[in-house]
């Protein structure tokens, strides 16, 4: 469910690779558990922080990977949902908090480059990630060359907080 948005968005591009690719890079961004989410403090990383997707029904937190680490990561902390519980990965674990973005590395151009995960396959792809001009972060995810990627772009989340196992009402967006 959390990838199929971005599915939906991008199915009818022509692209030839699979369309777990297009689920993956959506969700390349997140950080942490919900209460962390929502106690968010200014960072000293400008894409440090809660990120709304394109489709504006997910929500991530990006973050460092571990305390005091030098690489982000990502974990879905906001999902909009109508069943009792949030989707599950192929693993049978629940979607809420799950680490999608993995080992984000500053590269010389100050792009970060690492792996984003398909909850839904569980296969991991290569991702960059970036601001832009305007403040938006971008989020690439690719198999093989990034010039056979898809891009997204996410606004900064200044929605009220996230409810319970990562709910994300409609009228919270």
């Amino acid at each position: 469910m959390v990838l199929s948005w971005l599915y939906k968005k991008w199915r009818g591009t022509a692209q030839f690779f699979p369309a777990s690719l297009f689920l993956a890079s959506v969700l390349l961004c997140s950080g942490g558990v919900v209460p962390m989410a929502q106690a968010q403090q200014a960072s000293p990383l400008s894409e440090e922080g809660l990120w709304l997707v394109e489709g504006k029904d997910g929500i991530f937190r990006i973050g460092p990977c571990q305390p005091g680490g030098g690489n982000l990561c990502g974990w879905l902390v906001g999902m909009d949902y109508t069943t009792p519980e949030p989707d599950k990965d192929v693993w049978g674990r629940s979607e809420c908090g799950l680490q999608i973005i993995s080992d984000m590395k500053r590269g010389e151009n100050g792009r970060w480059n690492g792996h984003v995960l398909d909850p839904g396959s569980g296969r991991s792809y290569s991702a960059r990630l970036w601001l832009d001009k305007h403040g938006r972060l971008k989020l690439l995810g690719y198999l093989g060359l990034p010039l056979f990627g898809q891009v997204q772009r996410w606004t900064r989340y200044q929605g009220p907080p996230i409810g319970e196992k990562c709910h994300m009402a409609s009228d919270r967006k």
